[in-house]
């Protein structure tokens, strides 16, 4: 329930929508990037934790957030509002949402630690994968049955209401989660952290350096390349949802695979394939945008699968890796460190190419077959540092040091 509601409101939809609006390339990367940046709020959010619990804490963020869920669903329905004031509330709106998003998400992952014994952790979290990307997949093919042909504000409201209900609905299941105490880890999280060293212990680094990399390659390619499609007529609103949604399947189809193969290869190659498939996604890109083959539905679904089973992929290794390589002492700071950072990448990477766009704006060069416009100039510059994300695999130590 909770993945179909997140990806309605966080995802595609909500980027077509904006963009419906009149939402520039910049505006839409903000809103993209109000997720990964409110991680932050987990750390000063961590002392609270003992004062609610994990349950409870829980509960009244996501409780909270789902209000603002219901306002934005409001959002399209109010014909005396111009575009700017509605594109005003709605970014209102998700900042207020994702704000409290954030805080809330402080007790999920512990609680969900706390509850799940260690030897049921590897199925907890594959079986969590699945259906987040099952209801990923359910979202978007909904999203496109309801939005089907012209769309109009009503059936923006629609799809948004039905985020609001499922994230509703999700407030039930999770209320029948069993709360743990946790006291003690609790207590543990507002001492004092020597972040410094944490920081700079080698691997860490090292495996840090390499996801920042990976997130300004990856962070934005999902959001503008919603936008890229959304400037041609032929892709409707619908099929803009269903082609979106084909990564999703291509994620959920090689996850079953990706056990066997990553206990086959080890981390490092099934790192570097992945970024091997981003490659060629990125390139598949860069060439549509810069002219030299035609922006198909065909062309499209098969970049999409790739890319879907390319990210999936990468998490599965990339989780491997951080488990191999942090600290059994001081375990919770790294991985605390560890995703408040990459958020922080995450949510830098599409305000950055955001602003590119806007910037580059109608720019064109023509040379030869090549066509060097704002979104073939964003695709190249994904491809060199995909480059650059792959040579850095070789520097990351797979074992604790």
């Amino acid at each position: 329930m909770n993945a179909v509601s997140f990806q309605i409101i966080l995802g595609a939809p909500m980027i077509l929508y904006a963009k419906s609006l009149g939402a520039t390339s910049t505006v839409v990367g903000i809103l993209a990037a109000f997720t990964p940046l409110m991680t932050v709020l987990q750390l000063p959010a961590a002392k609270w934790l003992p004062v609610f619990g994990y349950k409870r804490f829980v509960l009244m963020g996501w409780g909270l957030r789902t209000v603002f869920i219901f306002l934005v669903a409001a959002v399209p329905l109010l014909f005396f509002l111009n575009n700017v004031a509605k594109l005003s509330l709605l970014i209102a709106a998700l900042f207020v949402f994702n704000f409290l998003r954030g805080i809330a998400s402080t007790a999920w992952m512990p609680w969900i630690a706390a509850l799940i014994p260690e030897e049921e952790k590897a199925v907890f979290l594959s079986r969590d994968q699945i259906f987040m990307f099952c209801g990923a997949l359910i979202s978007l093919f909904c999203s496109a049955l309801l939005m089907g042909g012209d769309v109009v504000a009503g059936e923006y409201a629609m799809v948004f209401l039905v985020s609001a209900l499922t994230g509703t609905a999700a407030l039930f299941f999770i209320n029948r989660i069993p709360d743990v105490c946790g006291a003690e880890q609790m207590r543990n999280s507002s001492q004092p952290v020597p972040w410094r060293q944490i920081l700079f212990h080698p691997p860490f680094f090292s495996l840090l350096l390499f996801n920042l990399s990976f997130v300004i390659v990856v962070g934005s390619l999902g959001v503008f390349t919603v936008e890229y499609l959304h400037e041609f007529p032929e892709f409707s609103v619908s099929k803009v949802l269903y082609l979106t949604g084909i990564s999703f399947f291509g994620a959920l189809v090689s996850l079953p695979f990706l056990g066997k193969l990553l206990e086959r290869l080890g981390v490092k190659p099934l790192l570097a394939g992945a970024l091997v498939l981003f490659g060629g996604a990125i390139a598949g890109w860069f060439l549509i945008a810069a002219g030299v083959i035609p922006c198909k539905w065909p062309v499209i679904c098969l970049l999409n699968f790739i890319c879907g089973v390319a990210g999936a992929s990468f998490n599965v290794a990339n989780a491997k890796i951080i488990f191999a390589i942090m600290p059994q002492m001081g375990r919770n700071h790294f991985f605390a460190l560890f995703s408040v950072i990459s958020s922080l990448g995450l949510g830098a990477s599409p305000i950055v190419w955001g602003m590119s766009l806007d910037f580059i704006g109608t720019y064109e060069v023509v040379t030869g077959a090549l066509h060097w416009k704002r979104h073939s100039l964003y695709f190249a510059t994904l491809f060199l540092l995909n480059l650059l994300t792959l040579w850095q695999v070789h520097r990351l130590q797979e074992t604790r040091k």
